[in-house]
């Protein structure tokens, strides 16, 4: 599908006071929106939302989130946001599930996709406060039902789980599609070994480990196993009584495929045509990876305790301060972001922790989450869209405009005053045969042109931003080429999507 893919979360400091040295209150009596109640600051995302991309000197086409969810077909959307270490206000908007109509409220749980593999981390971290596992152990002396296979650096750099859970092992395999409803699910063995009923290439080391940071879903999978063979104990009952229990997290969990509790309120996939996804909510074998299901306040709930636990040495906390500390130190092997600590993604500055943050992405959900260390304030959203990252984006930088929380801030673009002879060069037809079979056709207007390439795209606007290159408020770019007559051949979208001239 030509859907859009919204470029990658950045953070900024917010320069504002430390909260004091508190427990973290995350207690269910933040305000939450109904259609009798809506606070101020709950109308700061309701209305105002833009587009990622603005035009220098003309003032942003808003509108409101009902109408973005409408645009992005996205159904629904959970927000939580944090001040100060604490839960101030929620916000939900849209449905749970288009044929029902029922609304998403704040309990209902979405899948939190690779959210689920700092959950894991922090699950797995408060195990070895009282087992003691060697975080810089060649996980092959730890392992008992596989081993992770032979390669050219066995004898040289082991892997690790400091390093599994910081993408720096050197594994192969970045996520996981999941299984749709009655598709056979395979042991996490068989997801390793890349055999049937598996839909995924066995996980092997191809990168020396400890050398370079590259994303692997393969590799939280390992640490899963290696947790669950030192523990006898399946990750679901573990989770349940280490993290999910002593924080109150009453609305996640591993269980997959969901379990009846959480069934009840849960919100159904939809894929970036605005369709249900097909077999229903995929199942996920890999539940480090990402198996969980939750909600936004449950996710700040954890970012709460870590982020207390990291700037306060005291026994009542939940996690240790030298746990939390491992968590958000960066394990990047060349000192330069992009910086992952044990599960999370790191921001930082100078040298100093900004804040720390992870996104998601399940077939039919979308997700965000980022906390800042100094202030305490951050947010978590969910949606139930494969276009959600694009709405996503939107609500982060309405959260900057309006909160002062994270710094995702539009792009402005210039546009120079250009003849219509030069538009009209571009003009025509381009049939485009991957990944899918479809006619993009562009059609005159002021400054740019329309482009319509149904069903995917239709008479959006783009503008002419100089050299041959076009653009569109949802962040889309097209340039052209040429042959050696100088003549236009073929229309490239998004770097990636390539038309040729009619």
């Amino acid at each position: 599908m030509m859907k859009r893919i919204s470029p990658a979360l950045t953070i900024a400091i917010v320069s504002l006071l430390v909260t004091g040295c508190q427990p973290a209150d995350v207690s269910p009596s933040s305000e939450s929106m109904t259609a009798e109640t809506v606070i101020p600051a709950q109308t700061q995302l309701l209305n105002g939302l833009t587009p990622p991309v603005r035009i220098m000197n003309r003032p942003a086409q808003t509108q409101s989130l009902a109408q973005r969810l409408e645009h992005h077909q996205v159904p629904g959307v959970s927000i939580a946001i944090m001040q100060n270490g604490r839960i101030a206000w929620t916000l939900e908007h849209g449905v749970k599930d288009l044929t029902t109509g029922q609304p998403v409220d704040s309990d209902t749980v979405f899948q939190a996709g690779s959210i689920s593999k700092p959950t894991f981390a922090a699950v797995l971290m408060k195990y070895r406060e009282t087992h003691g596992l060697d975080l810089d152990a060649d996980v092959n002396g730890l392992l008992t039902s596989w081993q992770v296979p032979e390669h050219p650096w066995s004898d040289q750099e082991p892997v690790t789980l400091r390093r599994l859970l910081s993408h720096s092992a050197g594994t192969t395999v970045h996520g996981f599609p999941g299984y749709a409803k009655g598709e056979a699910i395979p042991t996490l063995v068989q997801v390793l070994d890349g055999t049937p009923p598996a839909n995924t290439a066995a996980v092997v080391v191809d990168i020396k480990p400890g050398s370079t940071m590259r994303y692997s879903g393969g590799g939280t999978t390992i640490a899963q196993l290696l947790l669950q063979d030192v523990s006898s104990e399946p990750l679901t009952a573990m989770a349940e009584q280490l993290l999910f229990s002593p924080l109150g997290m009453t609305r996640s969990g591993f269980t997959q495929p969901i379990s009846a509790e959480l069934a009840a309120n849960m919100a159904t996939p939809y894929d970036d045509a605005g369709n249900p996804v097909e077999g229903g909510a995929h199942t996920y074998a890999t539940l480090a990876a990402a198996g969980m299901w939750s909600t936004p306040s449950d996710l700040l709930r954890l970012g709460a305790e870590i982020r207390q636990s990291y700037l306060t040495d005291d026994k009542e906390n939940w996690l240790s301060q030298a746990s939390a500390k491992d968590m958000l130190t960066s394990n990047s092997p060349t000192g330069s972001p992009p910086h992952v600590g044990i599960g999370y993604f790191l921001y930082k500055e100078d040298n100093n922790l900004i804040g720390f943050a992870h996104g998601g992405a399940d077939a039919g959900f979308m997700s965000q989450f980022y906390l800042e260390i100094e202030t305490g304030n951050g947010y978590a959203i969910m949606t139930n869209g494969d276009n959600g990252r694009q709405l996503i984006r939107e609500l982060e930088i309405r959260i900057k405009e309006a909160f002062e929380i994270g710094y995702e801030e539009p792009t402005y673009k210039t546009i120079p005053e250009t003849p219509d002879k030069i538009i009209a060069e571009y003009l025509g037809t381009y049939r485009v045969t991957s990944p899918v079979e479809v006619d993009i056709v562009l059609s005159p207007a002021p400054e740019g042109f329309r482009l319509t390439a149904l069903p995917y795209i239709d008479n959006e606007m783009h503008w002419h931003e100089g050299d041959g290159r076009f653009f569109a408020l949802d962040g889309s770019t097209i340039h052209f080429e040429r042959n050696e007559d100088g003549q236009i051949t073929t229309l490239v979208m998004d770097n990636r999507i390539r038309g040729t001239r009619q």
